[in-house]
């Protein structure tokens, strides 16, 4: 396992998403922290909690009025006060004097305080009476603390909902990359399997999106390799088939002609001589067939040589008007037209020769009349054309070895090939992109 000191692409995006849920609960929490008294109203009337109030200071007033409860005596008026859990009362005299007091056991649960936090989670509104003694009157300030218990729910459920989106938003992100890891696993099965169809479909940066790429170009790259391969065995087994059936005639021929010679059915030294001529001439065609064999299966295995040079435009002609004259040697009329545009193309140099020269060959076996060469610029391509008639009870191509690797070499030198026969017109287009359109060539 190779050890990497740098944080990972996963984690920081991971630890990033968790503070930024973290500031966002903490925002939603403040949010709902300061609404809270709006929502109590919301929920409750406040009315029901005044008239609450002031039934209690009623009840509060037979007490004082049927137990004759004088205004001097403190004991027995905090005495009376305590009965009510939920109120905080203060008495004063006319003059604002403070007399008694009796603090509501709830209200301690409206503050929050430590050494660097003073909070209050509950304020209630005050009311103002009058109690009555039968010696005076004292002034009377009410908390109604009845509300403290829905606050208390309320918060505690605004804290539980925060958590809830913060553990729910963390697990779904976890839970995601979880099934995405699983998808490439399925991914990596099926290809195991020889389904190559599925791509991984991945989204952002990070080392699970990376894999995936990775997956995908290694799915693509298997897919092409066993294509490949496929199509090299429908090839092969298309090769020895044609070759079996041209091999045939001539050998069937040529052991004609050596049973005649052998048993010396013939009448005089020149008809032996004759018979002789065929045999060779026979003979010479199964050489060939098997040197254009020898020479499909060499390109088909010599990918590791190719080696890609720049030719300049010049260069490039230059080769074309030498085809051109070794098929005016071989007696044929040529029609040449070389467009004068400069470019620059990456070719193998042994290979253009060994197109040339198989393209030459089926030229001299198979064509007749004007040999049209057509060598021009069109799209960042360059293009050559050769256009013949094909003689009469001739064929383009026996077996088509040879224009199989003609077709084989070019797109090696990331070229590709067309044959079109139309009538008696048979025309090769060759096309090889120019070395400045070229942004990723393979080079083997």
């Amino acid at each position: 396992m190779i050890k990497n000191k740098k944080i990972s692409k996963l984690t920081i995006k991971f630890v990033t998403l968790v503070i930024a849920t973290l500031i966002i609960c903490a925002l939603l929490f403040s949010f709902l922290f300061q609404i809270r008294y709006h929502v109590f109203n919301f929920f409750i009337d406040n009315t029901s909690v005044i008239q609450s109030t002031d039934k209690a200071i009623d009840n509060l007033q037979k007490n004082i009025t049927n137990k004759k409860i004088s205004k001097k005596d403190r004991s027995k008026i905090l005495n009376e006060m305590k009965k009510y859990k939920y109120l905080t009362m203060q008495l004063y005299d006319d003059t604002g004097s403070y007399f008694a007091d009796h603090f509501s056991p709830l209200e301690k649960n409206v503050y929050i305080q430590t050494s660097s936090l003073s909070l209050m989670l509950y304020f209630p509104e005050f009311e103002y009476y009058t109690l009555k003694f039968y010696d005076g009157e004292y002034n009377l300030t009410v908390y109604p603390y009845q509300g403290v218990w829905f606050i208390g729910v309320y918060l505690i459920s605004v804290i539980i909902l925060c958590c809830l989106i913060f553990i729910i938003v963390i697990v779904h992100v976890v839970n995601k990359k979880i099934k995405f890891v699983y998808m490439i696993e399925d991914e990596m099965k099926l290809m195991e399997s020889g389904d190559y169809t599925h791509p991984i479909i991945y989204r952002g940066k990070d080392e699970l999106s990376d894999l995936a790429k990775q997956v995908n170009e290694l799915r693509v790259i298997l897919k092409r390799n066993i294509q490949s391969e496929k199509d090299a065995k429908e090839a092969n087994h298309d090769l020895v088939t044609a070759m079996s059936h041209d091999l045939r005639t001539p050998l069937t021929s040529l052991l004609g002609y050596l049973d005649i010679l052998d048993m010396k059915i013939y009448k005089t030294n020149l008809e032996r001589d004759s018979y002789i001529k065929k045999c060779k001439l026979k003979a010479e065609q199964i050489k060939e067939m098997s040197d254009r064999l020898f020479m499909h299966f060499m390109i088909y295995a010599q990918d590791e040589d190719i080696k890609l040079t720049s030719f300049t435009s010049n260069q490039f002609n230059a080769m074309i008007e030498e085809f051109g004259l070794e098929l005016i040697d071989a007696g044929f009329e040529i029609d040449l037209q070389i467009d004068e545009q400069q470019y620059e193309v990456l070719a193998d140099m042994t290979l253009w020769h060994r197109i040339l020269d198989n393209l030459i060959s089926n030229i001299r076996k198979y064509a007749c009349g004007i040999i049209k060469i057509h060598l021009y610029k069109e799209n960042q391509n360059i293009i050559l054309k050769v256009s013949n008639d094909i003689k009469e009870r001739g064929s383009e191509e026996s077996s088509k070895i040879g224009l199989k690797s003609v077709k084989k070499m070019i797109s090696d030198m990331n070229g590709s090939m067309n044959v079109v026969k139309k009538n008696n017109e048979f025309s090769i287009l060759i096309q090889i992109p120019e070395s400045t359109n070229i942004t990723n060539y393979k080079e083997n």
